[in-house]
Formats: C-alpha cells, sequence, structure tokens
C-alpha cells in the first residue's frame, strides 16, 4: 500500500524541477503545465505518497480509488493472462497520470497497476478527481491529450514487442524509464524487466550484457546505470524516438 510520507533525502523532489506559480514545485508535466486556479484546489486534495517498487497500486478489475500523478516513481500497467504470464502494457513516469479509467467514467479496469521504480506521486481521491474534472477545463483537456498519448504509445509498443530484437526493446524500455525517473541511476532487477517485456530471463541477461559490453551501461545488484545516454539512443530502435516525439507534440507543447 501506498504511504503517505513527507520528503526525505531518498526521495526529495528533484531541485531542477519548475516551482509552480501557485508555489508548490512540481515535476509531474500535466500537473506542472496547469494554471494556479485549477492547481491550488488539486494540490488541497492530494496528498504525497511513496510507491514502492512491486507495490500494487490496484488490481484487474478491482474499482479503482484513487489517482496517481507520479513525480519520481514509475508505474506500470500490467495486462495478465489465464495461465498466469502477464507483459507490461504502459510505462507511467512523471510525464503523465494513473487511473486513466476513472477519468473516462469507468470505475475500474482490466489492467493491474504496479510500482515499478520506488519515488513519490501526488494521490488523490477519486470522487475529488471527477468533481475537479468536471470542473477544470484545463486539467480535462491535458488529460485528454494524454490518453490519446497512452492509446498510440500502446499501438507502438505492440508492434515493437512483434517486430524488434531484445536488445532495442530493452534499450528503448530503460530510455522511458530513465525520462520518467529523471535520472541516470535507478532500481531494475532483471526479473522484473524480463516480465514488463514479456520475455524469459536469459534473454535479459543476453541483452543486458551486450548494452553493458558496449559501455552504455552498467548493471548489477538490482540496479541500473545509464552511461552513455546517445549511445542508447542509438542501440535502441525507432520506437523510442516516435513515442517521444508525439508526446512533445501532444503533451509538452499542450
Amino acid at each position: 500500500m501506498a504511504t503517505t510520507s513527507t520528503q526525505t533525502a531518498a526521495h526529495a523532489p528533484d531541485k531542477s524541477a519548475p516551482t509552480h506559480p501557485a508555489g508548490a514545485r512540481i515535476r509531474n508535466k500535466i500537473l506542472s503545465l496547469l494554471p494556479a486556479t485549477e492547481l491550488e484546489p488539486l494540490l488541497e486534495r492530494c496528498e504525497m505518497v511513496t510507491v514502492e517498487s512491486k507495490e500494487v497500486i490496484f488490481r484487474r478489475n478491482e474499482e479503482i480509488r484513487h489517482i496517481y500523478f507520479p513525480e519520481d516513481c514509475v508505474i506500470s500497467l500490467i495486462t495478465e493472462l489465464e495461465d498466469g504470464d502477464s507483459v507490461e502494457a504502459m510505462t507511467i513516469g512523471a510525464d503523465g497520470f494513473v487511473g486513466m479509467a476513472v477519468f473516462h467514467r469507468v470505475p475500474s479496469s482490466r489492467l493491474k497497476a504496479i510500482g515499478q521504480i520506488t519515488g513519490e506521486a501526488r494521490r488523490i481521491a477519486t470522487d475529488d478527481f471527477r468533481r475537479l474534472v468536471r470542473d477544470c477545463e484545463n486539467l480535462d483537456r491535458l488529460l485528454h491529450r494524454y490518453s490519446q498519448f497512452v492509446f498510440e504509445t500502446v499501438s507502438q509498443s505492440a508492434a515493437c514487442n512483434s517486430l524488434h530484437v531484445i536488445e532495442q526493446r530493452c534499450a528503448r524500455w530503460l530510455l522511458m524509464s530513465q525520462d520518467r525517473v529523471g535520472r541516470n541511476q535507478f532500481d531494475l532487477t532483471q526479473e522484473f524487466l524480463a516480465a514488463m517485456l514479456g520475455v524469459r530471463r536469459p534473454g535479459v541477461t543476453v541483452a543486458m550484457g551486450v548494452l553493458q559490453k558496449a559501455g552504455l551501461i552498467t548493471h548489477g545488484r538490482g540496479n541500473i546505470t545509464v552511461i552513455d545516454r546517445p549511445g542508447l539512443e542509438r542501440a535502441s530502435c525507432e520506437c523510442y524516438q516516435t513515442i517521444r516525439s508525439r508526446q512533445a507534440e501532444l503533451i509538452n507543447s499542450a
């Protein structure tokens, strides 16, 4: 269960994050784009919580009770099959929000949401969220644009998972995770990455070894450090730049 938290050294907000006119330091992109007249009532109803790696945010078909706006945590949306297998459908960090079904007036989701990388998020009760969306034109517009971005990202990722080799997919996933946490080092096990990519762990071990041998990353003891980001971008497939460019069009310039 996500825990409410005071800001600690381990999860202090990024000092490079912009200070909103409302006075709050905001890393979440959607929140940072809101005018003070809409942000202030939202922040009043939010609580800052720590989301732990592998923590269940909500389960498949379970009523969604809170909406999360990540600050420096990363949350994965997982598709689970009846045989127990699962694969990641979407990764969400400071670029977006978790609980999209509620925004579209659906109380639950067929997806499971779990913490991927430990960090903080702003959490708001669904009833408060619904009222704010109804009353806040800019929030409603940004969430609609983000919903479109998610749809296109999931479609691009489906093509990527079908057509591109594991090394390229690993590179894309690491780049997207780094974008979302805003730092070069983050916690990640090969077992978890394999589950997110829907591949066997030996394949991920080989792929990570290739990336490390090329001097792009280092990995060990459950953490990853990106050493050469431009090189990692070259090692990725076209999907990373496609997703990043579309994000800039839909969200960053909104």
